[in-house]
């Protein structure tokens, strides 16, 4: 192994030292360290799939053509500057290497803003964003054929405490929605984010509430509070979000609508869901007209029995 795997051991191993200090200075430290020992590991594995390589021929961001002492066209890293973060999956691709699973997304959210913003993140969403990180951690030590627990120690420990007590939380706070009868329907709980501090550790106040519309959201993570339309467009945006963003690229319709009922940004129409989420509304049945099917997108909004088109054609006759 080269100095690399070394710093990266170090680094993860410091990253956790200074998310255990009380001490109000050290988040930053922690997720730098942390982060970049990760990343270290990451470039470890390309260097295993090319030992025979320069290290800067694997690693460099820049390369520029030359020409060597044959004449022949090559190209050489250009200064000094190493692969980021997206460079590294790319490269992954290149090298034909399985990218493992884990999110390091949120860790380099935070690292950044702490780095730039001074940001406020509470120390639940810093754990979040580890425990998020260590299968990531993991799979980098299978590629490299190296045991964690060997070469991390008691940073090895604390990394599985801390999923373990994060996936606690999160199972937790997933239960106080269990009274909302299409709670099963939301399956991407993991996404959920909440919108001051982007922890998924999202709950309602009180467990035994069934009616969405008496929700009283809160994050565990910053203790920041949101009314039952926030939370419900929330869980909503959480599991159809990525729907309607293909949909808009298609240039299908929406998925995401507001209710004609109670006008919240709650109404899902696919091929298997067709409610609101808020009020349980539900636009069914065909056009009285023409036979059409009825949908948010075509029903008529002064005359829910017949189409938009049907309306404006019988407005006409009028």
């Amino acid at each position: 192994m080269t100095d690399i795997f070394e710093n990266a051991v170090h680094s993860i191993q410091m990253g956790i030292e200074d998310f255990q200090s009380n001490d109000e200075r050290r988040p930053v430290s922690a997720l730098r360290n942390f982060y970049a020992g990760v990343l270290l590991l990451g470039k470890q594995c390309l260097l295993n799939a090319a030992p025979d390589a320069d290290p800067m021929d694997v690693l460099a961001s820049k390369f520029a053509p030359v020409l060597n002492d044959d004449g022949d066209l090559v190209h050489q890293p250009k200064g000094f500057q190493t692969i980021d973060l997206a460079e590294l999956r790319e490269r992954f691709k290149a090298f034909r290497l399985t990218w493992p699973a884990g999110e390091i997304k949120d860790l380099q959210k935070l690292r950044n803003e702490f780095e730039h913003y001074h940001s406020e993140a509470p120390k639940e969403a810093i754990r979040q964003a580890i425990a998020s990180c260590f299968p990531l951690v993991e799979g980098f030590f299978a590629i490299l054929e190296r045991s964690p627990k060997a070469e991390l120690g008691d940073a090895w420990d604390v990394m599985l405490a801390e999923k373990k007590f994060f996936e606690k939380l999160k199972r937790e706070c997933d239960g106080t929605f269990n009274a909302i009868a299409w709670w099963g329907e939301i399956t991407d709980r993991a996404q959920i984010r909440c919108p001051t501090c982007g922890s998924s550790l999202l709950y309602q106040e009180d467990v035994d509430n069934s009616d969405p519309a008496e929700i009283k959201g809160r994050c565990k993570a910053c203790a920041d509070s949101f009314s039952a339309e926030q939370t419900v467009e929330l869980l909503v945006e959480t599991q159809f979000g990525a729907d309607d963003y293909i949909a808009a690229k298609e240039g299908l319709d929406s998925v995401i609508h507001d209710c004609p009922e109670c006008s919240n940004a709650t109404y899902v129409e696919t091929g298997d869901t067709v409610k609101c989420f808020w009020c349980d509304y539900a636009i069914s049945g065909r056009c009285a007209r023409c036979g059409t099917s009825l949908g948010v997108s075509n029903m008529s909004v002064n005359n829910s029995r017949v189409c938009d088109y049907c309306d404006h054609m019988m407005s006409k006759d009028d």
